[in-house]
C-alpha cells in the first residue's frame, strides 16, 4: 500500500522503516528473514519440545547462527506465510531483523 492509504474496515496496519528509531514498538524494522519449509507439515508445527514451533525455532536459529541481529524485544515481530492460501497450512516465515548495528 502507498504511504496514508486507508487501511480498509476489518484489517489492520503495521508501520515499518528500515532504520532503528531508538524507542521500543512500532514503526517496527522493515528487514526480515524470510525462510519456506517443505516436508511434513505436522512436523514444521510441531510445538512440543519447541520455544513456539518448528518453523519458528529453525528460522531463529539459523539466523542467531549466521550472526543476524533479532530486534528482541523492542522492535520483534513474527509472521508465518500462507503460501497457499490461508485454508492450508503456513509453509514459510518471516522474523524480523536488525540489520542496523551499533545503534545502541
Amino acid at each position: 500500500m502507498k504511504p496514508n492509504t486507508l487501511v480498509p474496515e476489518g484489517f489492520q496496519h503495521i508501520d515499518f522503516e528500515p532504520e532503528h528509531n531508538g524507542k521500543a514498538g512500532m514503526p517496527y524494522l522493515s528487514h526480515y528473514a524470510y525462510a519456506t519449509f517443505t516436508g511434513d507439515i505436522k512436523a514444521m508445527h510441531q510445538r512440543e519440545g519447541f520455544d513456539s514451533d518448528a518453523m519458528y525455532d529453525v528460522t531463529r536459529n539459523m539466523m542467531l547462527g549466521q550472526n543476524v541481529l533479532i530486534p528482541y524485544p523492542d522492535k520483534y515481530w513474527t509472521a508465518e506465510v500462507f503460501l497457499h492460501g490461508y485454508t492450508k497450512p503456513s509453509t514459510a516465515y518471516l522474523f524480523s531483523a536488525d540489520l542496523t548495528t551499533g545503534l545502541r
